[in-house]
């Protein structure tokens, strides 16, 4: 059940005040509220009900400076008869989320962009999916700490808590299924193995030689899920194409067999003595060097899966590292700015959400003006959202669609160059003004300043 009650003037809420008029059809009240009421969430309607905060959440997300003092000031501007809510309102509402929206509204996201473009990124029929992790971290909170851990480098403990993510990506379609955060000593494998359910039957999966493991392939296998990998790190791949069957030029199939310490770690009787895969050799030149990778798949049938184009479906991994910077670098969520673990969650999940609304509008632009999706800018999509909000609230109907569309071409004149195999180092040329580290709390670093 749910409880609405009637609302005075000074209670009419910010759902519409906030400058967020271009995604506004994408991410609407009844949505919202739909799913509030099928998790049983109680609220009142106040002057920041769930929609509203949702909205101010993922605006947030999207703009550049992400504090609270500049989103509440950013609805003062919206509506000036009416008075903005002050920064401890806003932070009780947040409070008053449900943590099971975001993942409700961040699978409605990603259905609606498979329906919108998902049959064009099939592989012989198959969706493909992409994983892969990373990390971010956030403010020196003791309850932080607690939760997430310092990170163990070469140089000792981070001076920072951070967090341990591993993201599930629908490729081509570039919307995050799913993800896990946790503890940064968490395994990436281990979140991976619990976002299984979200990858449907038939699928295949494309990941680094670290998700590799005998068990990840058997498992997968299974469930009629195909995986295109690097072979793993510690099996010798001229071992084992000695003792396999050549099958084609640089492909073989081969027997991998599951050692029986492993088999007692796992302590999983469905588990198989041994899998048969297909072995892919793959010559390549980097800076003038040529360089060799081993590719495992469970694909074995050599007519339907070419080598070539087994070869070239790899190729589009990298695509998961595209989606990751921008979300840490673009929306700037590698480094966090709550100070609460649930006010983490909502900031990552807000930020992931905000990701796959911008890639829905992504994809409306080349469907609406024939540009490849591929080569539009997303952060020169985020940018022209923000723009055009303003005039899109402001305008009547009639208007407004003309005004959407100008955005959509817009967003289109926007592109990357197309630069295979590019390659830049993570070099800066500047020179940046060297402090020392804070490594103690602020107010004890004052004392001794």
């Amino acid at each position: 059940m749910y409880i609405i009650d009637k609302s005075t003037e000074d209670q009419q809420p910010f759902s519409q005040q906030i400058p967020f008029a271009a995604l506004r059809e994408l991410l609407t009240d009844a949505q919202v509220e739909t799913i509030c009421r099928q998790l049983g969430h109680l609220w009142r309607e106040r002057r920041l009900p769930p929609a509203a905060m949702v909205r101010s959440l993922v605006y947030r997300s999207l703009h550049r400076n992400q504090s609270i003092k500049t989103l509440l000031t950013d609805m003062a501007a919206a509506d000036i008869w009416h008075q903005a809510p002050t920064d401890a309102a806003w932070c009780q509402a947040r409070s008053r989320l449900p943590v099971a929206l975001w993942p409700e509204l961040i699978q409605h996201s990603t259905q609606h962009l498979v329906g919108l473009v998902g049959h064009h990124f099939l592989y012989c029929g198959r969706p493909v999916f992409l994983i892969d992790g990373s990390t971010v971290s956030m403010p020196d909170e003791p309850e932080l700490v607690q939760t997430f851990g310092y990170a163990n480098t070469k140089h000792g403990l981070s001076r920072v808590p951070v967090a341990r993510l591993t993201f599930l990506v629908r490729a081509g379609v570039r919307a995050v299924c799913d993800y896990r955060i946790g503890h940064y000593r968490t395994g990436e494998d281990a979140q991976f193995n619990q976002m299984w359910p979200a990858i449907p039957n038939g699928a295949i999966c494309l990941f680094d030689r670290k998700f590799c493991s005998f068990y990840n392939l058997a498992k997968l296998r299974q469930r009629r899920i195909s995986v295109v990998s690097p072979l793993h790190q510690k099996r010798d791949p001229y071992k084992l194409t000695k003792a396999g069957r050549r099958v084609g030029p640089n492909q073989w199939i081969v027997r991998l067999d599951l050692a029986c310490q492993l088999r007692k770690r796992y302590n999983d009787e469905s588990l198989p003595r041994y899998i048969q895969v297909r072995l892919i050799h793959v010559k390549f030149r980097r800076n003038g060097q040529l360089k060799h990778m081993w590719l495992v798949t469970t694909l074995l049938d050599c007519q339907k899966y070419s080598r070539s184009s087994v070869v070239k479906l790899y190729r589009q991994r990298w695509e998961i590292e595209t989606r990751i910077g921008s979300l840490k670098t673009t929306l700037q969520m590698n480094v966090l700015q709550s100070k609460k673990v649930e006010n983490v969650y909502s900031e990552v999940a807000a930020t992931v959400l905000a990701h796959n609304l911008v890639w829905t509008v992504i994809h409306q632009t080349a469907q609406h003006t024939q540009v490849h999706a591929d080569r539009i800018s997303f952060l020169g999509a985020v940018r022209t959202i923000l723009a055009f909000s303003l005039p899109l609230q402001t305008s009547n109907l009639t208007e407004r669609h003309r005004i959407y569309t100008a955005m959509l071409y817009h967003i289109a004149s926007q592109t990357n160059t197309y630069r295979p195999n590019r390659i830049e180092p993570r070099l800066i040329k500047r020179q940046t003004r060297r402090f020392g580290f804070l490594k103690l709390p602020r107010d004890k670093a004052r004392l001794t300043a």
